[in-house]
C-alpha cells in the first residue's frame, strides 16, 4: 500500500444538523425562521465538529450504533448532503456505493444500467465500452444481463453495483454495508479488487456494524458516537476499545480494594484477578479466531482442607451454551492445594470459537463431592473475529454466517477414485 504525505481527504469541524419532524427542513427552516422563537427541542445533530484526514492509499473503516453520523459522513464526503458547518475537502475523483444498487433504474436492464451508472459518473461511451466486459466479468451476472434490474436479487444488484463502481478507476471509493450482502467467494474477490485499488494509490472507506469486516478489510478505524469522533487509529485497537465500551465486553475482573467485591467471604480462598490474554501474555478485548486465547485467573488459597480448583463455563452473547472446563493440571488437580497464590491459564486452541462475543463464567469448586463455593457469572469477556487476508481458518469458502457458538477447524481426508467401479474394489 502506498500512502501519500498528501491528504485526499480533509475534514474540518464538521457539523450537520436535522429538523426532525420535517423530511423538508430546508424549506420550512426558511419559512419559520421569521416567525418562532429559536428552539432546540426538534434539533438533531448528526454530527459535531468532526475533523479527520485521509491519506491516499489508506483503507478506513468507520463503525459505530445506529444513529452515530456514519452514513450522514458519508453522505457529506459523496456531496450528496451539505454539512451545516464546517467543510470537506477532497481531492481527487469520489465514487460512492451508499446503498445496494444506488443510480440503477430497476426498469432497465442490467446492461442499460452498466451505461446508466458510468454515464452518471462522468464516463463517456467509448470509455464505458473499454471497460464493460471487465464489469460484467466481475459481477458474475452475465445470463441476465438483458433481465430488467427489478427482478435481480439484492445480492445480482450488489454484485452488480460493486462491479460498476470498482471499475470506474476512482480515487476515492465510499461504501456502506455493501458487503454485508454476496457470499463469501464474492466478498474474496471484492476484498482483492479493493487491495489492487489501494495498491495502486486509491483510497477506501467502508462504514459497516460488522466488526469481524472492519477487521478484515481496514487496516486504520474511525468510531463514531452521536455525531463526535471517540476514537481514531489502528482496526484492532478501535475495536477494542468499541467493544468493551459498546458491546459489553469486560476482559479483566479486579477485587482491589479500591473496587469493592461482592464475592462472599470464605476461609478457604479468594479470586485475587481475571483477564483475556493473548499468546504472549498481554490482555486482550479481542482475539483473532486463528489465535488461541487464554483465561487468566489468579487467586490465594488459605486452608488446604479443601481441594480448591477452577472451572469455566462458556456463553455467547445469546446466552447459548458453548462448554464448560475443568482444572486438569495433572501436578496439582489431585489434591488439596498447599497455602499459597496461584496463577492459573486455561488455554482454548486456535479455530475453535465462532466469531462474535464470547462470556466466560469462573467457578471455584471442589470437584469430588462436588461443592460450588464461588460462582462469577460472565466475570470476563472477549470478542472472536476474523482478520483480513486469513483464510486457514474453519471457514474455507463458506459462503454466510456459520451457525452456532463454536466452529472447530477439523482435519479432512479426501480420497479420488478413476471411476465408481473402483469404489467396490
Amino acid at each position: 500500500m502506498t500512502i501519500s504525505n498528501q491528504p485526499v481527504i480533509s475534514v474540518v469541524e464538521l457539523s450537520k444538523k436535522y429538523y426532525l419532524g420535517s423530511e423538508n427542513y430546508q424549506v420550512t427552516e426558511r419559512i419559520l425562521r421569521r416567525f418562532k422563537r429559536k428552539t432546540t427541542d426538534s434539533i438533531i445533530w448528526a454530527l459535531k465538529n468532526v475533523s479527520f484526514e485521509i491519506y491516499k492509499g489508506e483503507k478506513v473503516g468507520i463503525i459505530g450504533k445506529n444513529g452515530a453520523g456514519k452514513s450522514t459522513l458519508l453522505k457529506i464526503l459523496s456531496r450528496l448532503v451539505y454539512p451545516t458547518t464546517g467543510r470537506a475537502i477532497i481531492r481527487g475523483r469520489i465514487t460512492s456505493l451508499l446503498e445496494v444498487g444506488t443510480g440503477f433504474n430497476s426498469n432497465l436492464s442490467g446492461r442499460d444500467n452498466i451505461y446508466l451508472n458510468a454515464s452518471l459518473h462522468g464516463l463517456q461511451n467509448w470509455e464505458i465500452e473499454a471497460i464493460f466486459e471487465d464489469i460484467v466479468e466481475f459481477s458474475e451476472v452475465r445470463q441476465f444481463l438483458d433481465t430488467p434490474v427489478k427482478h435481480y436479487s439484492s445480492g445480482m444488484r450488489m454484485r452488480l453495483a460493486f462491479a460498476v463502481a470498482a471499475h470506474l478507476d476512482p480515487d476515492i471509493l465510499l461504501l456502506d454495508e455493501v458487503l454485508a450482502v454476496g457470499d463469501m467467494s464474492f466478498q474474496q474477490k471484492c476484498l482483492k479488487r479493493v487491495e489492487g485499488l489501494t495498491s495502486e494509490g486509491r483510497t477506501v472507506i467502508f462504514v459497516s456494524h460488522s466488526m469481524d469486516a472492519i477487521a478484515r478489510f481496514c487496516d486504520r478505524c474511525l468510531w463514531l458516537d452521536r455525531g463526535e469522533i471517540i476514537a481514531d487509529g489502528p482496526t484492532e485497537a478501535v475495536i477494542s476499545q468499541y467493544v468493551e465500551k459498546v458491546m459489553g465486553v469486560t476482559p479483566q475482573w479486579s477485587s482491589r480494594p479500591d473496587s469493592p467485591s461482592k464475592l462472599p467471604t470464605s476461609p478457604y480462598f479468594q479470586v485475587i484477578s481475571a483477564k483475556v490474554i493473548n499468546s504472549e501474555g498481554e490482555g486482550v478485548t479481542t482475539v483473532p479466531v486463528y489465535q488461541k486465547v487464554g483465561i487468566e485467573i489468579v487467586y490465594d488459597i488459605f486452608d488446604n482442607s479443601k481441594n480448591i480448583q477452577p472451572a469455566l463455563h462458556f456463553k455467547n452473547d445469546k446466552n447459548q451454551f458453548a462448554f464448560a472446563v475443568a482444572y486438569t493440571d495433572p501436578d496439582y488437580m489431585y489434591g488439596p492445594p498447599h497455602p499459597g497464590r496461584y496463577r492459573v491459564i486455561a488455554w482454548i486452541p486456535p479455530n475453535l470459537f465462532n466469531i462474535g462475543l464470547m462470556h466466560v463464567t469462573i467457578v471455584m469448586l471442589t470437584p469430588d463431592p462436588l461443592t460450588e463455593y464461588l460462582v462469577l457469572e460472565r466475570a470476563v469477556s472477549f470478542n472472536v473475529h476474523e482478520t483480513q487476508g486469513v483464510t486457514d481458518t474453519a471457514r474455507g469458502v463458506f459462503a454466510r454466517d456459520f451457525p452456532g457458538v463454536v466452529r472447530p477447524m477439523l482435519a479432512w481426508d479426501t480420497k479420488t477414485f478413476s471411476s465408481v467401479e473402483s469404489l467396490h474394489n
